[in-house]
């Protein structure tokens, strides 16, 4: 397909929230930019219907075999459209991923209501919504950490009821950029709190900028880990802090000192990063930092899609 006429119409499709994917945005270059920065290359790999000669339903992929996880871009199209043919496109562009990978994820605006009926209809599993919140990098670049405490005391958090152990909080914390050697101590945390993420473990040390808080002792606490993306923007893609430790501020400075990385590796105009509905203290957190709620989104993860499947 012509490459200009294909990317008018998912630009089209992108700016309406009701037939866009999550994975790409609204602005029409960061669209592009985002699109060319797939992992495997976009039109070659783009499935579409038309009619009378026309565009009228379209979908990509890309994967990763780390994670061994496939997303799928689109469907794109009216929600007619994604109806009679969404599940057609989803098999197509299944086929052209290699064998092995299994896992595949489509994410969608809530009120891509067309996305979640296709997503019932292959079987596929709804994910909680997540908030995508935004803040522009000129009021990023004023965050300041907290004063970090000097003495040796122990600190405990308070637990809440059910909640993990407290785990000793040796002070001064320090929050510092990732090692190679922190591979291991992320692994158990990550895996916990993201499980089959689009990321594993090692790629936050070698696709992601990522810090962490240790303490006097050297015991990791928690981390944060963010991209600048190929549109440009930068992206907290994940923060986590190990549950008996959580309530001393640890989430804040690791957001912070993670934001000062990004924002000194580039110069995005905006910082993005979502939040799932239930952690409603980090969603505090993030408020509270001057974030706005830019959207409510919904990912649907399910196995292979096949035509025998598609043709019921």
């Amino acid at each position: 397909m012509e490459r200009s006429a294909a990317l008018a119409f998912i630009i089209a499709c992108q700016q309406d929230p009701a037939t866009g994917t999550a994975f790409l945005g609204e602005d029409p270059a960061g669209i592009e930019a985002e699109l060319e920065g797939l992992d495997q290359p976009w039109l070659p790999g783009l499935r579409v219907v038309e009619q009378d000669g026309t565009v009228i339903a379209a979908c990509t992929v890309d994967w990763d075999p780390e994670p061994s996880m496939a997303w799928v871009h689109g469907p794109w199209g009216a929600s007619e459209q994604v109806a009679r043919h969404g599940a057609a496109l989803v098999a197509a562009v299944c086929d052209a991923v290699p064998a092995g990978i299994e896992r595949f994820e489509m994410c969608g605006h809530v009120a891509n209501g067309a996305m979640a009926a296709l997503a019932t209809d292959l079987g596929w599993t709804a994910t909680e919504v997540n908030y995508a919140m935004v803040v522009p990098a000129h009021t990023a670049a004023r965050w300041t950490e907290p004063a970090a405490q000097t003495d040796q005391a122990e600190q405990h958090a308070r637990p809440d009821a059910g909640a993990a152990p407290p785990v000793r909080l040796r002070e001064p914390v320090r929050i510092r950029p990732a090692e190679p050697a922190d591979v291991g101590l992320l692994e158990p945390l990550h895996t916990a709190e993201f499980g089959e993420a689009y990321a594993t473990a090692a790629q936050l040390l070698s696709r992601h900028h990522t810090v962490v808080a240790e303490d006097s002792t050297g015991a990791v606490l928690g981390y944060a880990a963010g991209s600048l993306q190929d549109d440009g923007q930068a992206y907290v893609d994940f923060t986590a802090v190990v549950p008996g430790a959580r309530r001393h501020g640890l989430g804040r400075r690791l957001v912070i000192g993670l934001a000062e990385r990004l924002l000194a590796a580039g110069d995005p105009g905006m910082l993005h990063l979502t939040v799932r509905e239930s952690r409603t203290a980090a969603h505090a957190l993030y408020l509270s930092l001057g974030m706005r709620q830019d959207a409510a989104l919904r990912g649907y993860r399910g196995p292979r899609v096949t035509a025998a499947q598609d043709s019921g």
